[in-house]
């Protein structure tokens, strides 16, 4: 059986006070002011990152590898990363469904996320609070996550760390597509993420994993982006037209189905050649989907487990 679980815990360029709650001293950020123009033609101005508020686990954890980890004084549920320091942040809710009321009582100078994040009455809320909400666009692909780091450091005022880590995390990436290319074999793999108890979906195109697989060597066998939606419901008859012989899927939905008992009861999992074979990698969430600093880490994992040949170990 294949059984890969994934959770880097070890806090980089953070906060020092581990397992004892966050440290309160903001870190200075010379940079500032400065401007963000959304696609909508919107433009904010931030004159402060001493109190960040994050919509989303990915721009935390940004925030965090930045080295502005102190700043951060409330995130989303999905900040599980680094996980000691995050779990004391109070918390507003999560991505796709925010309160006001939390990230209002965090007295933010600086709000950021990206247009997944809702409702949008929220956002306004916000912003007639006066409150500087950026929003940037919501980005796919193995580029995003340099040109997430760089954004996110060029509106908190330090395009110089910016480019630093955006530089270090995509030469992970590539140093990660480059291994990829001495695999042998193609196997063909989907992504089922479980959303809830009941919601389970097939990850297609225009998600966080457009590109990861393929990049891993392997045959993406996900939905096609002409389905009309990038996320297709778990059915038997789409599972079974996949045939994947490996299924990826995230470890908080994996763990609620009752580990790997559970997800092979799972609608059409059992039908597959994955679940002949026990082909099921589990890694965590935002590690595998975040696309933030540790996408390169993420995607050398995914591509060593799907071809151990390829370890030197």
């Amino acid at each position: 059986m294949t059984l890969a679980l994934s959770v880097l815990g070890v806090a980089c360029g953070g906060s020092d006070g581990v397992g004892g709650g966050p440290v309160t001293a903001a870190v200075h950020t010379p940079g500032l002011p400065s401007t963000y123009t959304d696609p909508d033609g919107l433009t904010t101005e931030i004159t402060s990152a001493a109190r960040i508020v994050s919509l989303s686990g990915d721009f935390s954890e940004i925030v965090w590898e930045l080295g502005l980890g102190d700043n951060l004084v409330a995130v989303d549920l999905s900040s599980v990363y680094p996980k000691e320091e995050m779990r004391f942040l109070p918390k507003i809710g999560v991505e796709f469904r925010l309160f006001a009321e939390p990230i209002l009582a965090a007295e933010p100078t600086v709000v950021i996320g990206d247009s997944d994040a809702r409702p949008p009455e929220v956002i306004e809320q916000l912003r007639e609070a006066g409150v500087p909400v950026v929003i940037f666009p919501s980005r796919f692909g193995l580029d995003a996550p340099a040109v997430k780091i760089r954004e996110v450091a060029a509106v908190l005022g330090v395009p110089e760390r910016g480019e630093a880590l955006a530089t270090t995390v995509q030469a992970e990436i590539d140093d990660a597509v480059a291994l990829a290319t001495g695999a042998v074999g193609t196997p063909a793999v989907t992504l089922l993420y479980i959303a809830s108890d009941d919601t389970f979906l097939l990850l297609g195109r225009n998600t966080a994993a457009e590109g990861m697989l393929a990049a891993a060597g392997a045959d993406d066998v996900g939905p096609e982006a002409g389905s009309g939606s990038p996320f297709v419901p778990l059915t038997p008859e789409a599972l079974a037209g996949a045939a994947p012989d490996v299924i990826i899927t995230a470890e908080r939905g994996f763990n609620e189905v009752g580990g790997l008992e559970g997800f092979l009861e799972l609608p059409g999992v059992a039908q597959t050649p994955a679940a002949a074979t026990g082909s099921v990698l589990v890694y965590e969430d935002l590690y595998l989907l975040g696309l933030g600093p540790r996408t390169g880490q993420a995607l050398r994992e995914i591509v060593l487990d799907l071809h151990p040949e390829l370890s030197d170990g």
